[in-house]
This record gives structure tokens, C-alpha cells and sequence, in this order.
């Protein structure tokens, strides 16, 4: 099994399954998107990444059920594969920017352990 690395480190080249790999799960405001974004594009070569858009949480949801309005706050999420060393550089400039806004963002890295 092989994994497509799109780091500026490995440009585009193909390396089996390693747990050197992680996944980095990140929830974020939409207002946050044009920072998000660049931060990938400042540590990959190709930010490829998968998009979820209007995402609601749970305390979300459950204010509109009480009010009958539905919330103007979106969510959004981002799921990105990478080395490990690519993803604490990201990450390190996501705590940045949380640390910024001092709301909005939250994120979550998990190993990979299988690519099929």
C-alpha cells in the first residue's frame, strides 16, 4: 500500500504506509477560512485536503431547537493526510492562530494506520 505525500519535503512521491503518517482533523469558524487555508498552502506543496461546509455542533443544534431559529454560525472541516513532521508545523500555526482569535478552531490529530 501506497500514500501520495504532497509536502514540499517529498513533492508528489509515493511511500508505503508509515506510521510517520497522520491524519489532522480540524473544525474551524467559516469567517477563519482564508487563514486556515493558508496556512496549508504555506506547508504543503498542494494543499490537498477534504472540505466539509456547514457543519453545526451539538450546543448548535440544540440552541435551534429551543428558539426555532436557525444559527447564523457555521462550521467547517478539514481532513488532511500527511507526514508527521508537515503536520506539527501545521499545527503549530493553528494553536497561532486559535491563540489569535481566542475562539473558533479547535483540531485533533490521529494516526494512520491503514491507506487503501
Amino acid at each position: 500500500m501506497h500514500t501520495l505525500l504532497a509536502t514540499k519535503q517529498d513533492a508528489f512521491r509515493t511511500v508505503p504506509n508509515s506510521p510517520n503518517m497522520e491524519t489532522l482533523f480540524v473544525i474551524y469558524h467559516e469567517s477563519l477560512e482564508s487563514e486556515t487555508t493558508a496556512i496549508f498552502q504555506r506547508h504543503m506543496v498542494v494543499a490537498r485536503y477534504t472540505r466539509i461546509d456547514n457543519v453545526i455542533g451539538a450546543r448548535m443544534a440544540e440552541r435551534e431547537q429551543e428558539t426555532g431559529r436557525s444559527s447564523e454560525r457555521r462550521n467547517r472541516i478539514i481532513l488532511l493526510v500527511a507526514d508527521s513532521p508537515t503536520i506539527k508545523r501545521i499545527l503549530a500555526d493553528l494553536e497561532a492562530l486559535r491563540d489569535r482569535e481566542g475562539h473558533g478552531l479547535r483540531a485533533f490529530v490521529l494516526p494512520v494506520t491503514r491507506v487503501i
